[in-house]
């Protein structure tokens, strides 16, 4: 399969081109920064505007998308996070749209912040959407991949919940609770709805390969845990104390409206996967945990 990956030097679109190279698919990586994508080195084809490409591809995943902890949601800054996803979602429907040998699928990113705040409420993909800046956002980049839909390519939406890996939201967190300086966040009591980074590539690829297969699917883990058990836990498998805990205010203070991702709620449950029969790898919180933590404890 000839497959195109757009954001293919970021946390996910990494992990994901490695594995579509193992299996021995052909991979176009479009990015801004291909110099320092592994799968340059691999073989694969990078570059870095669409047109490019001067043959058919069989799939397109779309995963580009500004990081939105990076920087304070100025309205310049608001704007970016959205061209990032929204227009270049855009781009991308109109390049497929013009090819004269459509791609067979089309996966784009999502997220689950599409909910928005859930609070104690379990979320499928039946759910509403959420009415908030960053819920709006995900709705309008998914509203980008209408034309394709309509063009009877299929489409799945990958609506992400926060992966856990090597990297991402763990590059941050992981040296905090190696140096005793660990904690939950405001009460702990919000729902976290992790996957592993293995995971989250089997469940693409799964999406990718089932012919079936459209529409949105959570891509979460079955079992969503408060944070504040996310951190004892992540305490214990670091053999680490879990002591501080930054008040809701203080977070509020310090990231603006970015803090509304860290404490809001969304207990995301992953229904259409478990329907599909996909099987999860780490389907609980500690294993996941303790496999990341064992690969950096090895030589």
């Amino acid at each position: 399969m000839r497959v195109l990956v757009t954001g293919g030097s970021g946390f996910l679109g990494q992990a994901l081109t490695r594995a579509l190279l193992a299996r021995g698919d052909e991979v176009i990586i479009l990015s801004r920064n291909p110099a320092t994508h592994i799968a340059r080195r691999a073989g694969s084809v990078w570059v870095q505007d669409l047109q490019q490409i001067d043959t058919p591809v069989d799939a397109v995943v779309n995963l580009a998308g500004a990081n939105l902890f990076a920087a304070p949601w100025t309205q310049a800054r608001k704007q970016l996070l959205h061209d990032s996803r929204v227009a270049l979602t855009w781009k991308l429907t109109s390049w497929i749209l013009s090819q004269t040998t459509l791609p067979k699928v089309f996966l784009s990113g999502s997220a689950i912040g599409f909910h928005g705040d859930g609070g104690e409420q379990a979320l499928t993909e039946q759910s509403p959407p959420g009415t908030d800046w960053a819920a709006t956002l995900v709705q309008d980049w998914e509203n980008a991949t209408r034309r394709v839909e309509e063009a009877v390519v299929r489409t799945v939406l990958l609506r992400t919940g926060l992966v856990l890996g090597h990297g991402g939201l763990l590059g941050p967190i992981l040296p905090l609770f190696r140096a005793y300086l660990g904690g939950s966040l405001g009460a702990g009591q919000f729902w976290y709805s992790w996957i592993h980074l293995q995971d989250w590539v089997r469940a693409t690829l799964f999406l990718l390969d089932r012919r079936e297969a459209s529409g949105p699917y959570l891509l979460t883990a079955p079992a969503p845990v408060r944070y504040g058990d996310f951190a004892r836990t992540l305490g214990r498998v670091l053999q680490r104390p879990v002591w501080l805990t930054p008040p809701g205010w203080v977070l509020r203070l310090l990231l603006g409206q970015r803090a509304a991702l860290m404490l809001s709620s969304t207990k995301a449950l992953p229904a259409r996967l478990q329907v599909a029969g996909f099987q999860w790898q780490f389907p609980e919180l500690e294993g996941a945990l303790r496999e990341i933590v064992s690969q950096d404890a090895e030589p």
